[in-house]
């Protein structure tokens, strides 16, 4: 069993690495161990442009560590292709901090997405 959790809640865009918008998916990784997708169907997507949020939701994504989590925010730009996304943003969750945050992420491409999320423990 896991030291440790995080529950990343809600996404904002502030900024899309194109104009028009993103097609948003998470892939995390904890302890060096096997990446994960969110949402879990190859080709599913969260379109996001400027303003827009997308609360994770129905399920949860709660995620399992005992050193750190890497999550990166994916932009899939050509559907059923993941060999072609483009990378947005990533964070690296540590243990070393407890309660509810919020993080806000860009890159030299334009993308600009804050990362609301919760230590669970």
């Amino acid at each position: 069993m896991s030291k440790h959790q995080i529950q990343i809640n809600k996404i904002d865009c502030k900024g899309t690495s194109e104009s028009g918008h993103d097609e948003v998916y998470i892939i995390a990784q904890a302890d060096g161990g096997l990446p994960i997708r969110y949402p879990s169907e190859l080709g599913s997507y969260n379109s996001m442009k400027d303003g827009d949020s997308w609360t994770l939701s129905n399920p949860n994504l709660i995620l399992d560590f005992d050193y750190e989590v890497l999550v990166t925010l994916w932009d899939q730009d050509v559907k059923y292709l993941p060999s072609v996304a483009t990378f947005l943003v990533n964070m690296d969750f540590t243990p070393h901090a407890a309660g509810a945050y919020k993080e806000t992420l860009d890159n030299h491409n334009g993308a600009k997405y804050e990362l609301k999320f919760t230590y669970i423990k």
